[in-house]
């Protein structure tokens, strides 16, 4: 009676298989049917969209060449008319801080002359004047070469 039960028990276990071997292989016929159509519209409607994606990547070709255009027209027009203002202004504040320095050193003798009457008067209250004043003239002439600078790297 044993191998009656084995084969019992085997019998068993091939019903079972097939009984949950039908509705996995009808899913998978199911799936593979729509992979299949999903296949088929794809390949229908690829050369639509890649004639779309080329038509995108022209037309942003075309608007990133006229922008460059548009760009470099723009600044070969206004950098010139920027560096000479820039080369004006420079000849100006060069003039300015000739004038300044002269001014200070007027001023300076004056102050030697006060001082000279005024004994009781500090040195060092000159001296910083003259190094302040010296000293704020050197930063805004170092600004306006700055600005120069920057102004003709982008012109190059």
């Amino acid at each position: 009676m044993s191998w009656e039960t084995s084969l019992f028990i085997l019998c068993l276990a091939v019903v079972v298989l097939v009984v949950f071997t039908i509705p996995l292989l009808l899913q998978l016929r199911s799936t593979v049917r729509n992979l299949d159509t999903t296949i088929t519209t794809l390949n229908q409607s690829l050369p639509q969209i890649l004639k779309n994606v080329d038509f995108i990547t022209e037309n942003v070709r075309q608007s990133v060449h006229a922008v460059r255009a548009t760009l470099e027209e723009t600044i070969n027009r206004s950098l010139p008319a920027i560096l000479e203002n820039v080369d004006r202004l420079t000849a100006t504040v060069g003039k300015s801080v000739d004038l300044v320095r002269s001014r200070v050193d007027e001023l300076s003798g004056g102050v030697e002359r006060v001082r000279g009457s005024l004994a009781h008067l500090d040195e060092g209250i000159k001296d910083r004047a003259r190094d302040r004043m010296s000293q704020g003239l050197k930063v805004f002439a170092g600004l306006v070469k700055r600005v120069r600078t920057a102004l003709e790297s982008v012109r190059a």
